[in-house]
């Protein structure tokens, strides 16, 4: 879609040729005229009529190229194109022109070198600038698509698609408060500016803002009822703020409008998952291997179709974050169990802890050249399947999620060094926290707590806090033990290393988090683990109730409203001072 806009914008200005033969001129202009006419079929004519009278006629083939670049032949577009380059190498159009069609060949490199050769010979080419913006952006140069961008809204702010792309790099940019500044103009000139409000609703969305961009997903709405992203971005802002009916219907009304709109049935999925509807939600959840972010693995085996395994040998590889990955790592005992013999992919940080915790399976991370090791490759396998899509066979309903006391195992001797350097805090609870979890592109704002609001939890007696943060977070625990007198063990080798983490949380008494990987390695180990989650969380955490059903260790205390975590650390601080006035002991097999 992007590429048929951009080669419907060739013509940014009218052509005006030489008048040396004003009869080739008038044809020139015949066919010019048919072309934005819609007549296609009599343009190419005109255009070829001046070729066979003058051959090397340069605005002949700029034109001729261009008008077949657009409409399907990029190959005589081509020939057409650098003929007039040869015969005119400052003609800054046909440079542009060329760059589209390398673009719609999926030439970026020659596309950009065109575009840059079109804005230096003609800066004022808006039109050329836009295009070079958008192949720096494809390639994922933001700052220069940015600087492309803003010379072309500099010339033409009205150019199509211009004021949205503007928008993506801002937002890939964190530039928020910049792309809002620049929206606000543009819709105090055009209040009902659909583009302008979908981009406004989707900055807001990105800054974590679901309440005002709703607004303006609902207003952009009302004008352009039918549009299949509005509806897939207005879905999106509904499910953040927990209104999950509401947002299952937007992404059906987008797919009605466009059934093949992978996006939207990606998110209905998380919907349906994040509801526990796991029969409605695995099926598209398989979509996640479509993204562009997500590296395209070679299909050197069939993939496992969830049949028999009896007598096969299976290859399982993770393909997610950390926390995905052990959370999906509590199939590998049924599949493991089920097939002659298993091997199993994972993160080279996991490597250590899966093989000790799966040793009937071969457990491995690809080495520096993306192979699997020797005798991997010699065993051969017979069917493979990425560890994300096991539940689509082994977790079709919540009854499918067995009950487990922890299906990781961290090296003993670890525990006991970690026992005793907790032991040496003296007497109480050994708590771990987490506080904040993610990036901002992953939810960071909504899923984390500042630490200083933990001061009700961090103040019971009977407490003795130990920071399980994965960042860099000396100074904020500097901040909070100056004001609340509390100290807060913070050991870098958690941070550095997984089978200390994994040995720590085994020997603490109590794991309380935000949504991170500590939740899912807490409760693969079988610890008890208690989560402080967002009124409307990731799919994993599910949207209600008190329990995980992938960790049955795991407690979750919810926001009873959009935003609002002061009642989720009350409660929280009852219970904490609760279980430390009883003397609380573990009861968990470790």
């Amino acid at each position: 879609m992007i590429l048929t806009k951009i080669l419907a914008r060739l013509f940014t200005r009218a052509v005006t040729p030489a008048a040396e033969n004003p009869e080739l001129t008038e044809w020139l202009q015949q066919g010019y005229h048919s072309q934005h006419a819609g007549d296609l079929a009599a343009a190419d004519r005109w255009y070829r009529r001046v070729l066979e009278r003058d051959p090397g006629n340069v605005d002949a083939h700029y034109l001729l190229g261009a008008l077949l670049g657009q409409h399907g032949d990029p190959a005589a577009a081509l020939r057409h194109l650098q003929q007039a380059i040869a015969a005119k190498a400052d003609f800054g159009d046909a440079h542009a022109a060329l760059g589209n069609v390398y673009l719609s060949l999926g030439d970026r490199a020659a596309a950009a070198a065109s575009y840059e050769q079109a804005v230096r010979l003609d800066a004022r080419n808006a039109a050329a600038h836009s295009n070079l913006g958008l192949t720096y952006q494809s390639d994922g140069r933001h700052a220069a698509a940015l600087e492309a961008y803003t010379r072309a809204y500099a010339l033409a702010p009205e150019l199509p698609d211009l004021v949205k792309n503007l928008t993506l790099v801002h937002i890939e940019l964190e530039q928020y408060d910049e792309a809002l500044r620049r929206l606000d103009t543009v819709l105090r000139r055009r209040p009902d500016d659909v583009e302008a409000l979908k981009c406004l609703g989707l900055v807001l969305q990105k800054m974590h803002r679901p309440d005002q961009a709703l607004a303006h997903y609902e207003r952009a709405r009302e004008l352009k009822s039918s549009d299949p992203e509005l509806l897939n971005n207005l879905g999106i802002v509904l499910q953040d703020l927990g209104r999950l009916d509401a947002a299952i219907a937007s992404y059906d009304a987008a797919i009605a409008r466009k059934p093949d709109f992978v996006l939207a049935r990606w998110h209905r999925s998380l919907a349906h998952l994040l509801r526990h509807d796991f029969a409605r939600g695995w099926p598209d959840y398989e979509l996640r291997m479509e993204s562009a972010d997500q590296p395209r693995r070679p299909a050197r085996y069939p993939r496992w179709d969830g049949g028999a395994l009896s007598g096969r040998r299976l290859l399982v590889y993770a393909e997610q974050g950390l926390g995905d990955e052990i959370m999906f790592a509590s199939c590998l005992p049924e599949v493991i169990a089920a097939s002659r013999h298993c091997a199993v992919e994972c993160s080279p940080r996991l490597e250590s802890l899966f093989g000790r915790s799966f040793p009937q399976a071969s457990v491995y991370s690809l080495g520096a050249g993306g192979e699997p090791p020797p005798a991997e490759r010699a065993a051969g396998v017979d069917a493979q399947i990425a560890m994300g899509s096991l539940p689509q066979y082994l977790r079709r309903s919540s009854a499918d999620f067995p009950r487990h006391h922890g299906y990781l195992k961290a090296d003993p001797e670890r525990v006991d060094v970690w026992r005793e350097r907790l032991a040496a805090l003296g007497p109480g609870l050994k708590v771990g926290i987490s506080w904040q979890g993610g990036t901002h592109k992953t939810r960071r704002p909504m899923r984390s707590i500042p630490l200083a609001q933990w001061a009700p939890l961090l103040q019971s007696a009977g407490v003795r806090c130990v920071s399980l943060q994965y960042t860099e977070c000396n100074a904020e625990i500097a901040a909070v033990e100056s004001a609340t007198g509390v100290s807060i063990a913070d050991w870098r080798e958690v941070r550095d290393d997984l089978e200390h983490t994994a040995a720590l949380i085994t020997a603490l008494d109590l794991v309380i988090s935000v949504c991170t990987a500590a939740i899912h390695l807490g409760g693969a180990l079988g610890r008890p683990v208690w989560v402080l989650a967002p009124y409307s969380p990731e799919w994993r955490y599910g949207i209600a109730g008190d329990g995980m059903p992938w960790y049955p260790s795991v407690t979750m205390f919810r926001q009873p409203r959009y935003g609002e975590w002061e009642p989720v650390i009350e409660r929280v601080a009852r219970e904490l001072h609760a279980a430390a006035r009883r003397d609380w002991i573990n009861e968990t097999p470790d």
